[in-house]
């Protein structure tokens, strides 16, 4: 009957709504909640962040770098030490965290689970603020202003470490920021030139370019390379494929010079004369005793960027290739970090150890901290005895550099190198420090896209009385 059949309908309708209503009830009842609270539009998401009091960071010598304080319109998160913004990072409710706010976001934030009852109590029930802990570096907010103050907003990076424990004692990248004025700067700071956000001293990639010099001289030591003969025209530039002159950073007095004055110099010709000989090993032979391929990296830091090498490997006939590589013109590229592991294998008797940056934590208004061992873990890149010889010629390459040092005390030993990455250059200055009775520093500094050697050996000497 058309009676019958139309009940049948409405029943079945009605049958199949109480249905979905019912699916829907359970749906937000059991998985609905956790739905909305993720959502990032949730306003309960924002509020429960900014009732967040996070910890703060301080420096070896506990100088606060960061910190948050009350203000009028609620808890502010200050950044106090221009000099370590660019390490220290940003936190921001709009567009998160970077740096170290962003290694150790879970232990500035107090992100840990409900462990006891009163830490239930305190959250669930009393709605308490979610309290941070604070975090210890092993940097040094002095040396931070030192070499600031020297690079005068030249764009690059320095890095310094312990060399006796791989403790970074330093980590600038400029251009920078200002992290207090992060909100109402972010849409310059993204398409600012010079990309203050991009670390160049942990993701910058370039080529290895002169810095390879020391590679070949702590190769030829090695190899028992006769290092008092000199090389022919040992000033002349070397040309590559594209025509590219690779020319000495200082032009030398002598038109001959041994290995060790070409270093002084940054001459190529000598280097690649080395090659030909006997004594030296292959150039992948030399690329693997220095860990290229597992480049060094800071836990919880962005990682290099890959830079593709100056022109297509696949292109080039292998005496091209051959030639570029020997003089850091290739395949092989480097970031200011993994360069600096190296340096203070060098100063470390040719053990590096992993770099490290963490050294505790405390809790807000408590005297003691908490400290945290460090484990790292040590790379051999040479032996001993070249080490040594090589900080013995490193010492006589920064003596010719005619650069005063602070105390007669203070051994020092550093060198000059140039590279190439893409169409702009690089100056490099990286050495050691040993004062007397302390454990000696590795350090690397870069300019990029200069040729001011003064300018680089004006921060080398600050940062050399810095650490006197």
């Amino acid at each position: 009957m058309p009676f019958a059949r139309q009940t049948r309908h409405i029943l079945f309708g009605t049958l199949v709504s109480l249905a979905l209503v019912g699916a829907a009830a359970a749906y937000w009842a059991i998985a609905g909640p956790e739905t909305l609270l993720l959502r990032e539009d949730n306003p309960r998401i924002v509020e429960a962040l900014a009732r967040i009091q996070r910890g703060a960071i301080y420096d070896r010598h506990n100088r606060t770098l960061a910190e948050t304080v009350a203000s009028d319109s609620g808890l502010l998160r200050q950044y106090l030490i221009p000099s370590t913004y660019s390490l220290v990072g940003y936190y921001s409710l709009r567009y998160g965290v970077g740096g170290v706010e962003a290694a150790y976001d879970e232990t500035l934030a107090g992100a840990r689970p409900l462990e006891t009852l009163a830490d239930y109590f305190n959250s669930q029930v009393l709605g308490l603020p979610q309290i941070g802990a604070d975090v210890m570096l092993s940097v040094d907010a002095k040396i931070h202003e030192a070499l600031a103050e020297a690079m005068n907003g030249e764009s690059g990076a320095a890095i310094v470490i312990n060399a006796d424990s791989g403790a970074i004692l330093a980590l600038i990248s400029t251009p920078s920021f200002d992290p207090n004025q992060l909100d109402e700067d972010w849409s310059e700071l993204i398409q600012a030139d010079g990309n203050p956000f991009f670390n160049r001293a942990l993701q910058g990639n370039y080529q290895l370019g002169g810095n390879i010099y020391a590679l070949w001289l702590a190769q030829a030591i090695t190899a028992g390379f006769e290092l008092s003969l000199r090389f022919t025209d040992a000033a002349e530039p070397v040309i590559l494929d594209d025509d590219t002159a690779i020319h000495c950073i200082i032009q030398p007095t002598s038109a001959d010079l041994t290995l060790t004055e070409a270093l002084r110099f940054g001459c190529p010709a000598p280097f690649k004369s080395y090659r030909q000989t006997q004594s030296a090993s292959s150039y992948d032979d030399l690329i693997s005793t220095y860990h290229f391929s597992d480049p060094v990296i800071l836990p919880g830091f962005p990682v290099p960027e890959q830079l593709p090498p100056p022109a297509a490997t696949d292109e080039l006939e292998p005496a091209s290739l051959s030639l570029r590589n020997i003089l850091g013109q290739g395949n092989q590229t480097t970031t200011p970090l993994h360069l600096a592991a190296i340096i203070s294998a060098i100063a470390n008797d040719g053990v590096a150890l992993s770099p490290w940056i963490y050294t505790g934590t405390g809790q807000p208004g408590a005297d003691t901290r908490l400290q945290q061992p460090s484990n790292p873990e040590s790379l051999r890149m040479l032996d001993a005895d070249a080490a040594s010889q090589l900080r013995s010629l490193l010492r006589d390459v920064w003596d010719n550099l005619n650069v005063r040092v602070p105390q007669a005390s203070v051994e020092v030993g550093a060198y000059l190198a140039m590279s190439r990455s893409g169409d702009e250059s690089q100056l490099w200055l990286n050495g050691y420090v040993a004062p007397e009775r302390e454990p000696p520093t590795a350090f690397v500094i870069l300019l990029e896209d200069s040729a001011d050697v003064s300018k680089l050996l004006k921060v080398g000497s600050a940062l050399i009385e810095a650490l006197s």
